[in-house]
């Protein structure tokens, strides 16, 4: 009986061992598959992984031990996914991507773009050059939301709004756990 009692436990802690390891295994994967495009937020830079598949978990239910798992969102690699070593770019028309930022932390994309701008006319100048939709837009902040759709197209759009006269900064809005980072 006293046999039993200590080897409950030690399974049990083994098989949190082995999914933990294979959780590892998934990250270390979407890690590798992260070839597509680039942006920073800050000082942190992040990769698209472009044969990951972004989906929203259901109620009550977690990301098996062969996806990662960003707040509410699952992120499964398609087959062949981590193999891939060339330059590619987001699968066009997601409206979400996954991406690594360049700590190894998994992150979901938006087709959001957060514009930081020196004045309010910059941000309309950004809203006509990048052909997407203004969403949020605050003059005492210096700041707007521009919605496209696709990660893709707010992935071109950043680099044409970062060119304009007056905007400070154009990122991809992520989701990193259960908060959306503006």
């Amino acid at each position: 009986m006293k046999t039993q009692a200590l080897l409950v436990p030690i399974l049990l802690a083994a098989a949190g061992i082995a999914s933990a390891q294979t959780g590892d295994n998934a990250r270390r994967e979407l890690q590798q598959a992260a070839t597509g495009d680039s942006f920073s937020i800050g000082d942190t830079r992040f990769t698209l992984a472009p044969q990951a598949q972004v989906s929203a978990l259901k109620t009550a239910q977690a990301a098996d031990a062969q996806q990662v798992q960003v707040g509410k969102y699952q992120i499964k690699l398609q087959p062949g996914g981590a193999k891939s070593a060339s330059k590619t770019v987001a699968p066009a028309k997601q409206k979400m991507a996954a991406a690594i930022a360049d700590t190894g932390k998994p992150v979901v994309v938006t087709s959001t773009l957060n514009v930081y701008v020196a004045d309010a006319s910059a941000l309309d100048a950004a809203v006509r050059a990048s052909g997407g939709k203004l969403t949020y837009s605050s003059k005492v902040g210096g700041n707007g939301r521009i919605e496209f759709g696709s990660v893709q197209d707010a992935m071109s759009a950043m680099r044409k709004i970062q060119a304009l006269a007056g905007v400070k900064e154009a990122s991809p809005a992520i989701i990193e756990e259960e908060n959306v980072l503006y």
